[in-house]
Order: structure tokens, then C-alpha cells, then sequence
């Protein structure tokens, strides 16, 4: 058996703060088109504020109101230290499942890039590897 990779990249202009971004849709069209059957695809979103989160759809709110309270925007001697705290606690980089049906996850789960800054119009970069058979 031969083990394949696929790397790629994709851009995504966000706003913000504390903005969820949906990826599942994005990063399945890419596993597809790697022509991979099953394998593992590791998401990485470059810079040291963003977040990726791996969770239910319908309690993402439920997860945002308690990241706001376990690290609020104010009390740092740092000024944006508390986007630094929060993309620290999602991570930056995920790593899942793949067979031919698409991502590993259950139905009502996605993928969400986390915008933690109060930006307009930002551009953040994502990279896919994606590596399996």
C-alpha cells in the first residue's frame, strides 16, 4: 500500500470578533479532489490570533458565551492578549478522519475557522494536508 499526500492552500476574508466561520463544505470539496479514499487531513489556519474548533452546529453559542466568560477582552497589560488566550484554547491546527463519504464527524458537527480580532475584510490562510490512500 501506497501512502499518497495532497497539500494545498485556501484563503478566507473574515470579520470580527469572536466570528465562526463554517470550513466542513470547503475542506471536503478539497479531500475530493485529492482523489484519496480514506486517510487523515490535517488543518492548519496561519497566525498566532485565529481559532479552529471541531464542534456541534447547534451549540457553538453555548461555547462562544463561555469562552467570552473564562477569558474576558479586558485586565491584560498585553492589548490584544485575550485573542492570543482564545485561539490558544481552540488551536490553530486539527487533525481528522476521512473516508470516501467525506469527514469523520457526526452529522450536525462542523469545522469553523474563529475570527478572535476586531478586524474587517481580514485575510487568513488555511492549508490542507491531506494524506491517505
Amino acid at each position: 500500500m501506497v501512502l499518497k499526500v495532497y497539500m494545498t492552500s485556501f484563503e478566507i476574508r473574515t470579520f470580527g470578533p469572536m466570528k465562526y466561520f463554517r470550513l466542513r463544505r470547503i475542506i471536503e470539496e478539497e479531500v475530493r479532489f485529492s482523489s484519496l479514499k480514506k486517510g487523515l487531513v490535517t488543518i492548519h489556519v496561519k497566525g498566532a490570533t485565529p481559532g479552529l474548533l471541531v464542534f456541534d452546529e447547534e451549540r457553538v453559542q453555548v461555547f462562544d458565551s463561555f469562552l467570552k466568560k473564562l477569558v474576558p477582552i479586558t485586565g491584560y497589560r498585553h492589548g490584544n492578549a485575550y485573542e492570543h488566550l482564545r485561539s490558544s484554547i481552540m488551536s490553530t491546527t486539527h487533525t481528522l478522519f476521512f473516508d470516501s463519504n467525506g469527514l469523520i464527524l457526526p452529522p450536525r458537527y462542523d469545522v469553523f475557522l474563529v475570527e478572535t480580532r476586531p478586524v474587517h475584510n481580514h485575510r487568513r490562510v488555511l492549508h490542507l494536508i491531506i494524506r491517505g490512500t
